[in-house]
């Protein structure tokens, strides 16, 4: 079933879902973020049937989200890496793991975040730049720009 498109509209919240909206879509990105990179790789964490694999995958491409790289000539085979926007949606995906952990009815959350570098858990917190305050506590609404 083809999605109507949000494009239209303007709000940034439409317009990220007209690009990431769709649940293997994200999927998608959250395997990228975490190192997966080929075709067969995504198949099998996924699940996911090939014709829209390809599909989600060739529009990550065409957003600027993914970068296609030819790591085989033959047969031609492609990884697929996250380009700095992709790697900006990490903040996406870890506040919707947070919310997942927070508020769904698992018995244990399934991932700890870790520090590559160091090992250590990590407990992210998303803070106003100007105040130093933590999301949560702010009472925040919104003004439309012209």
């Amino acid at each position: 079933m083809k999605r109507t498109s949000l494009g239209h509209m303007n709000c940034s919240i439409a317009q990220t879902l007209d690009v990431v909206g769709d649940p293997w879509t994200l999927l998608i990105v959250r395997d990228a973020l975490f190192g997966i990179k080929r075709f067969d790789d995504f198949r099998q964490s996924l699940g996911i049937p090939r014709a829209t694999l390809t599909s989600r995958l060739d529009t990550l491409v065409e957003h600027g989200v993914l970068e296609r790289r030819r790591y085989q000539d033959r047969p031609e085979r492609h990884e697929y890496l996250p380009t700095e926007k992709g790697r900006d949606l990490r903040r996406v995906m870890v506040s919707m793991l947070q919310w997942g952990d927070e508020w769904l009815a698992l018995p244990e959350p399934p991932v700890t975040l870790i520090d590559a570098d160091t090992g250590d858990e990590i407990e992210p917190v998303y803070v106003d730049r100007r105040s130093g305050r933590p999301l949560s506590e702010l009472n925040v609404t919104r003004r439309f720009n012209a």
